[in-house]
């Protein structure tokens, strides 16, 4: 059997890492859809699980995710390895093309950065790309805090190799 690989990329305001799945697109769409998968292959360590918690508003989904709009709370841990937190994820793209969700801390609205996953066919299983864009922030304050990126693109492709592993 192959090692898992994956590729990263750096852009100006984005990174992400990609590799081959030996999974269909809908699997994939099955697996992640559930935020609780998501901090399952998390390669980063800033993903601690998916929260029960009902969000700020109260309309956290909990459970498997199936339509644009919805919202999801993930417990984090920041890059200071101490620091606790939630986030709040609002769908943006969800089906057999991928999952993408804005986020925001907690009570706030998001202020426009977005991580999701691209799904595309390919022989034998699925090209998929793990990415965090940051290219729809225009406080420079946000971008300051937040210390873009925040998760190296190594450990994107970690992300991206625990997935492989799922699948293999």
């Amino acid at each position: 059997m192959n090692e898992p690989q994956a590729q990263t990329h750096t852009a100006e305001k984005s990174v992400s890492a990609s590799g081959f799945v030996a999974a269909s697109p809908h699997a994939l769409y099955e697996y992640l859809r559930d935020p609780r998968n998501q901090a399952a292959v998390d390669g980063s360590g800033m993903i601690r699980a998916a929260s029960a918690d009902p969000g700020s508003e109260g309309e956290a989904v909990q459970g498997a995710l199936d339509s644009e709009g919805q919202v999801f709370v993930m417990d984090m841990l920041w890059t200071d390895g101490t620091t606790k937190y939630q986030v709040e994820n609002t769908v943006t793209r969800i089906g057999d093309d991928g999952i993408e969700w804005l986020v925001a801390d907690y009570g706030n609205d998001p202020q426009g950065w977005r991580w999701g996953w691209l799904f595309e066919t390919a022989e034998g299983g699925t090209s998929v790309t793990n990415y965090c864009d940051w290219s729809d922030i225009t406080d420079p304050k946000v971008l300051e805090a937040k210390g873009f990126p925040v998760v190296d693109p190594e450990k994107i492709a970690v992300t991206v190799r625990n997935l492989q592993e799922r699948f293999s």
